[in-house]
């Protein structure tokens, strides 16, 4: 399951942990490419991370409940990980 998640995905959830949702034109602001921004999405989806919401003309997406729990972990990785390098260095 974890492997379907790609660098791109992680960067996702992360930024949904500080955002509300996320729309296409946010993956600019993630340094992700409009059709790589979409792909990532794919699996995040399938697996309930998040779930897509209209709105107007535009498709936003945000964490579910159990994508949010996800995403919190990830961000007490990437923590740990940073302490961690900082320490070595």
């Amino acid at each position: 399951m974890i492997e379907d998640i790609s660098r791109h995905g992680v960067t996702i959830l992360l930024f949904l942990l500080t955002q509300e949702k996320v729309i296409v034109s946010d993956a600019r602001r993630l340094n992700i490419g409009y059709s790589t921004f979409y792909r990532s999405l794919i699996p995040l989806i399938k697996m309930g991370l998040i779930e897509e919401e209209a709105e107007g003309a535009r498709k936003a997406f945000k964490l579910t409940e159990l994508g949010r729990q996800v995403a919190l972990k990830l961000k007490e990785i990437d923590d740990m990980l940073k302490t961690t390098v900082k320490q070595e260095v």
